[in-house]
């Protein structure tokens, strides 16, 4: 039974409304754990998400066509529409950065528009590769640092505050770095197929699909001590850990069900991009305990 109509989920997941939504959940999530209150890098978030990622999608509709059917087609069906809302997503996102976030708010926004245009066109210097999508694990790092900057740091250059959150800010990047990475692997091995037939080398081209499973629990387990040690260090708040750790809890289990099952991994991918959003809730609700006389905070 279809749960969702097809054409509304086309219309959300890729247009990449769900992704820009998945954003402004992150950057909240940063937000609290630098002690920074919710700002118009929410908004910025979900835009500048919405028009990077839209165009990469027009960008690669060939390259797509293997690994993306479904959205290659839908997107394909709409490429005027598409190139119009992502360049007025861009251009609302950059307006927003400069006026609450001067050149800092810019340059924070722009950065992952910056890494995708290397990611994607024949940019790099180097005499093997051309693009950083063909260099081995720089592919997934550069992805996962890309949204990291801009998800960590952009609540930080919008509320233009001191130097006291700047460390939590840093621990909400590299957490979301961890993240990433694991978003990105997983999502590699739905397009595992597509990627050893085009010589991309990912994480489950190189090692297999079970070695790379082996590699994002590991992943799982830095996030966690990461965010503990640093509510041990008094840098993110006390109950930071036990509110991130039903999400760390899910994301392992969309990992796991990438074998073994009957899913489909299309919608364990998509499933996996929810994570943000379960983050974000767990810590309102933990926050909400601990702010009512709870013994988290």
């Amino acid at each position: 039974m279809q749960i969702v109509p097809p054409r509304l989920y086309g219309a959300v997941v890729h247009s990449s409304v769900f992704l820009g939504a998945s954003t402004i959940a992150e950057v909240f999530v940063a937000s609290s754990l630098a002690g920074i209150g919710p700002n118009v890098a929410l908004a910025v978030g979900f835009l500048i998400t919405v028009g990077i990622y839209n165009f990469d999608k027009l960008a690669d509709l060939d390259a797509d066509e293997e690994n993306y059917a479904e959205r290659t087609a839908f997107v394909a069906a709409h490429p005027r529409l598409y190139a119009g809302f992502s360049a007025l997503a861009i251009v609302g996102a950059l307006w927003l950065a400069v006026r609450h976030g001067g050149v800092y708010g810019l340059g924070l926004t722009l950065f992952p528009g910056v890494v995708a245009v290397f990611y994607s066109a024949p940019l790099v210097p180097l005499p093997s590769v051309d693009r950083l999508k063909d260099i081995f694990l720089v592919n997934t790092a550069s992805v996962s640092l890309a949204w990291a900057v801009l998800v960590g740091f952009a609540p930080l250059a919008v509320a233009a505050t001191t130097s006291e959150y700047a460390a939590g800010a840093t621990v909400a990047a590299v957490w979301f770095f961890l993240r990433s990475a694991i978003s990105v692997e997983v999502h590699n091995v739905r397009d595992v197929s597509g990627d050893a037939r085009n010589g991309v080398e990912t994480l489950p081209t190189v090692i297999g699909v079970r070695r790379t499973q082996l590699s994002l629990y590991a992943l799982e387990l830095v996030s966690v001590g990461l965010v503990w040690a640093a509510a041990r260090a008094g840098v993110v708040p006390a109950w930071a850990p036990v509110a991130l750790l039903p999400a760390v809890a899910y994301s392992t289990w969309i990992t796991y069900a990438l074998t073994g099952t009957d899913r489909s991994v299309e919608r364990l991918c998509t499933l996996r991009d929810a994570e943000g959003v379960l983050m974000a809730v767990g810590i309102a609700v933990v926050a909400a305990v601990a702010g009512t006389g709870g013994t988290l905070g």
